[in-house]
């Protein structure tokens, strides 16, 4: 495979960003549909915005069920940039410490 190739995701690759951005649409879609005419209660909107924080949850997780130093590490400084930093300068500064501590040790 040449590195042209390596670019350009092959036909199952492709079915599954279409799937995936399809259901992404249709929940986003179907939600609004759904809610459009009615009053959101003071519990759902309090679901409703909690739910990202549990997708990034999610996410993360598993990586503290591991033993290795490097992404221990990471972690660790990932924590210690949340309470920090913002959001995006805290995914950023976490990335570039990955980065950084893979690339070294």
């Amino acid at each position: 495979m040449n590195d042209l190739q390596a670019l350009f995701p092959n036909g199952f690759q492709l079915l599954a960003i279409l799937l995936m951005a399809g259901t992404t649409y249709f929940t986003r879609i179907a939600g609004y549909l759904i809610l459009r005419k009615g009053k959101i209660s003071a519990r759902i909107n309090a679901v409703l915005e909690a739910a990202p924080c549990c997708v990034m949850i999610s996410i993360v997780a598993p990586f503290f069920m591991t033993d290795d130093p490097i992404t221990l590490i990471s972690l660790l400084l990932t924590i210690v940039y949340s309470i920090r930093f913002n959001f995006a300068l805290t995914v950023i500064f976490s990335v570039l410490t990955q980065c950084l501590l893979l690339h070294f040790f």
